[in-house]
């Protein structure tokens, strides 16, 4: 076999489909759009940062405030500051040169008071779409969903088939809508999600968590 044989093939960006770009109102490449429900909220632009130089405002996100990080992704919080909407083009970075986006400190912070033993931290959108590393990116979640688990159609399923359509170029848009369980909580009840590629709309697919369990001093 040769060297030549042996090479990778070549990672080749697709068009995104312009059903997709219509349906959505703004293609890959272009900021987003902020979405009618959050029309009059103050916009912030930001960029996000790397290891050891992370972006202070991403990680605590201030109420009712709409945000874009790196013209890529959005943002919107609700009135105590938790994101409650993501959406954007995914984007691409291969693990070899991820490594200075994840943030180890954020991760194992988020949630705070209400994370649960077996969660992680789990990002909206993963590094390996280029997802920031900041606490605007991330929220307790349960390993059921972040990790791989033999014949579940989990959160971590979905991601693989979203990186498999982006490893071969295809775009893909997602949106992301984030329920908590009641005003205060800050580790999540459900992500919903409807991505869009090659011209369809996915179902309307609901990730619940697990229940929380009683945690230390507030049994």
């Amino acid at each position: 076999m040769t060297d030549r044989s042996r090479r990778a093939p070549v990672r080749i960006e697709q068009p995104a489909d312009p059903a997709d770009v219509r349906a959505v109102g703004y293609g890959p490449g272009d900021v987003p759009q902020v979405p009618e429900k959050f029309a009059g909220r103050p916009v912030h632009k930001e960029k996000s940062g790397r290891a050891d130089h992370w972006n202070d405002h991403l990680m605590a996100p201030e109420p009712s405030v709409v945000y874009i990080v790196d013209d890529r992704y959005l943002y919107a919080t609700d009135d105590v500051g938790r994101v409650t909407h993501a959406e954007g083009w995914l984007g691409w970075l291969p693990s070899k040169d991820n490594d200075d986006r994840r943030n180890l400190d954020a991760q194992l912070e988020a949630g705070e008071a209400d994370r649960q033993r077996d969660d992680d931290g789990g990002h909206l959108f993963g590094t390996v779409f280029d997802g920031p590393g900041e606490s605007i990116n991330l929220t307790a979640q349960s390993q059921a969903q972040n990790r791989a688990v033999k014949g579940s159609n989990n959160w971590r399923r979905m991601e693989q088939a979203w990186q498999a359509l982006r490893a071969a170029g295809i775009p893909v848009h997602a949106a992301i809508d984030v329920k908590h369980p009641n005003g205060s909580s800050r580790r999540p009840s459900s992500r919903t999600v409807v991505d869009r590629h090659k011209g369809e709309r996915s179902p309307r697919r609901i990730f619940r968590e697990t229940k929380p369990q009683p945690t230390r001093g507030r049994e």
